[in-house]
């Protein structure tokens, strides 16, 4: 009796996650052709980018002046790209 207790538990479960799956739907209800889902390629360009003390990057120089640094905040390492 309390293996068919436990087993009709466990399918109430996944019938009710299943029914919550769908009604949450995707994670962005944004339009296909939005910046959302915009692919890019980012190519690394050789070197890091480091916080100076003026509150400054230090400049990225590679590939003719076309690299960016890139960096999370708080952090004083970024990379060149």
């Amino acid at each position: 009796m309390e293996v068919k207790i436990f087993t009709l538990l466990q399918i109430a479960l996944f019938i009710a996650l299943g029914i919550h799956l769908i009604v949450a739907g995707p994670e962005t209800k944004e339009d296909k052709e939005s910046d959302v889902y915009e692919l890019f390629t980012v190519e690394y360009c050789g070197t890091n980018c480091t916080l100076l003390t003026n509150g400054s990057w230090t400049a990225c120089s590679g590939k003719n002046g076309t690299c960016r640094c890139y960096h999370e905040s708080g952090k004083k390492v970024g990379l060149v790209a």
